[in-house]
């Protein structure tokens, strides 16, 4: 399966899914919001974090740090800045940056994941999220390597891929984060209602007593076996694919050798 095929299947999963509901809300609140309103920014920080899961609101005083942080860089985020040349220019600051501290007063790394998501949003998707699931699929393709961190080159890599491809910020972004999904057996926001997740997702997986007790994380690790290694698990179309594109993961590097042998 080639990368093209794998974006056409991308399209058809990520139909009716309430990630792109939550992405919709975003949007939403930016522009009903200020750029320069620092309880703005506090605002919208606030509810990225709540649906990409950031972790944030686990660290003291982070969010008012990363609010001042974005004022600071407010006039540089326009939907046609120079990806590389701002994060040059910024590397320090939002690479290294210890934002927040802990209960004990020590100082947190970096929030270079929710502020990537924020610049994200305010350029309209014209800026590449840094993500864990992202940096995992450039890892699977070999097209990086850990420890995972931040780092200009991660960006280049991004870059390379909208240019070859020919497709926008938002496509990639939809591509990796369905794929880490899937590949994690973590499938809940892949389906559309409670409906399709209880009759056309749990009741198909023929799970025994054991597996149906195994906490979330085991849950997950179960289900990514079972759709590799079991035959046509689903009936729902959505789910099909999700195990043609879990087989195709497993097996299948899709970016071309000479777009990785210039990375390396």
């Amino acid at each position: 399966m080639d990368f093209k095929k794998r974006l056409s299947y991308m399209e058809q999963i990520h139909k009716d899914c309430p990630y792109e509901t939550q992405k919709d809300k975003i949007v939403e609140l930016f522009e009903k919001t200020k750029d320069t309103k620092k309880d703005d920014i506090l605002l919208r920080l606030f509810v990225i974090d709540s649906c990409y899961s950031t972790n944030m609101n686990r660290r003291l005083f982070g969010f008012e740090h990363l609010a001042d942080i974005i004022l600071k860089l407010n006039s540089q985020l326009t939907e046609k800045m120079d990806i590389i040349k701002f994060l040059e220019k910024n590397k320090e600051v939002l690479f290294n940056s210890k934002i927040g501290i802990d209960k004990k007063g020590k100082p947190r790394g970096h929030a270079f994941s929710l502020i990537s998501k924020y610049i994200y949003f305010k350029t309209k998707f014209n800026f590449p999220i840094y993500d864990r699931l992202v940096y995992d699929g450039l890892i699977e393709e070999k097209l990086i390597k850990r420890p995972r961190k931040p780092t200009v080159k991660y960006f280049k890599i991004l870059i390379s891929l909208t240019d070859k491809y020919s497709i926008s910020f938002d496509e990639l972004d939809q591509y990796f984060w369905i794929l880490g999904k899937i590949r994690g057996g973590n499938l809940s926001l892949l389906i559309s209602d409670v409906n399709s997740y209880n009759q056309d997702f749990l009741d198909r997986l023929n799970l025994n007593e054991k597996e149906k007790k195994a906490k979330s994380d085991k849950f997950n690790k179960i289900l990514s076996k079972k759709l590799i290694l079991e035959k046509n698990l689903f009936n729902n179309s959505k789910l099909k694919v999700i195990q043609k594109l879990a087989k195709s993961i497993k097996n299948e590097r899709v970016f071309e050798k000479e777009l990785r042998e210039m990375e390396e």
